[in-house]
């Protein structure tokens, strides 16, 4: 399954989940899910500019439950968490760093030096000293990474967004949600997060060494994407104790073609 089936499925079951799949002309939500080695965002547009402005491979029409729908949905490999990682650290994907190279970064610790391990190639890492303040000099390279990356669209500020995967694992990991719970928060809590942890790095090494960078490059991901610092999102991983995965969308996806099939009008 490509990266944008699994971002249409993973759409499918949190608006099955959530009901509003089942109420014509309802609310639906958004999907945003951040893996190892892309990112998906899905939504519902009600706005005609949404669908004129989207550009050529966003929008996917949806057939489900005898409805047509016109969803924008895409899939951005390599900004998942693991492959901007990478980009920030300067290194080439699924290639070992020129002649052994260290790679230097302005988002780590400045005193950190260790081995990473990505996509089977072992990188050497390190932080480096600065004047600047460590979060300062994050948030510029990570924006360097995103530039020009990522489609914005106005109308995600007036959606309701459920996030899953990476987004609830940092989220948990720094006490924005319950680890079991889940729970809801602000865009701009990812950047206070970010600004805390990456100043605790300047003076303290953590058990984390990753975590100023991943936390400032999901805080500007979700400002690139057009979500503003007060935007509510929701983080889960069930629903009436089933999982939020895009499973069983798929498995939705899967008996509706089944269905067409054996229609005759098909």
């Amino acid at each position: 399954m490509n990266g944008t089936d699994e971002g249409v499925s993973a759409w499918i079951t949190i608006n099955f989940l959530t009901g509003s799949l089942k109420t014509p002309g309802g609310s639906s939500v958004g999907m945003l899910d951040l893996g190892g080695g892309s990112t998906q965002i899905a939504f519902l547009p009600r706005v005609e500019g949404t669908l004129q402005a989207s550009p050529p491979g966003y929008l996917t029409a949806l057939r489900r439950f005898n409805r047509t729908y016109k969803l924008y949905s895409y899939s951005y490999l390599g900004l998942g968490l693991m492959s901007a990682r990478l980009a920030i650290l300067g290194g080439v994907e699924g290639q070992p760093a020129k002649d052994g190279k260290e790679l230097v970064s302005p988002c780590l610790s400045p005193s950190f030096k260790g081995e990473w391990e990505h996509a089977e190639v072992t990188y050497r890492v390190s932080g480096q000293k600065a004047a600047a303040s460590l979060h300062e000099l994050c948030a510029a390279r990570v924006s360097e990474v995103l530039q020009n990356r990522v489609h914005r669209t106005e109308e995600v500020k007036h959606v309701d967004f459920y996030a899953f995967s990476y987004y609830y694992d940092l989220a948990a990991g720094v006490g924005l949600i319950d680890a079991e719970k889940g729970g809801s928060l602000v865009v701009g809590d990812f950047e206070i997060a970010a600004k805390y942890v990456c100043r605790t790095l300047e003076t303290q090494p953590q058990s984390s060494p990753f975590s100023c960078m991943d936390l400032t490059y999901v805080s500007l991901l979700l400002q690139e994407f057009g979500f503003p610092r007060s935007k509510v999102l929701k983080l889960t991983r069930k629903i009436d104790n089933v999982e939020t995965s895009w499973a069983l969308g798929a498995i939705f996806h899967y008996i509706d073609s089944l269905n067409r099939q054996k229609s005759p009008a098909s």
